[in-house]
């Protein structure tokens, strides 16, 4: 047949949904990176170098959060 498999959304739904979850995963990726931001900010002491890796860490926590937050709010979502 033609038509959509058992489970399968039809396009225009799976583009809603897919836009829903990528601004779900951002608010919660800006979330985390925000207390991660806060953490860093407050523990790691003065010296550049420990600044610079808690900068990368602060990025990193955004792209995974943010990776993880949409796939999960695809799977999850009505």
């Amino acid at each position: 047949g033609l038509g959509l498999g058992w489970g399968d959304l039809c396009p225009r739904c799976r583009t809603e949904r897919s836009r829903r979850a990528a601004r779900l995963a951002n608010r919660i990726s800006l979330a985390a990176t925000l207390m991660m931001g806060l953490y860093v900010a407050l523990t790691l002491p003065p010296d550049p170098m420990a600044r610079i890796y808690g900068a990368v860490a602060v990025l990193a926590t955004y792209i995974i959060v943010r990776r993880i937050a949409g796939r999960v709010a695809m799977e999850t979502m009505k």
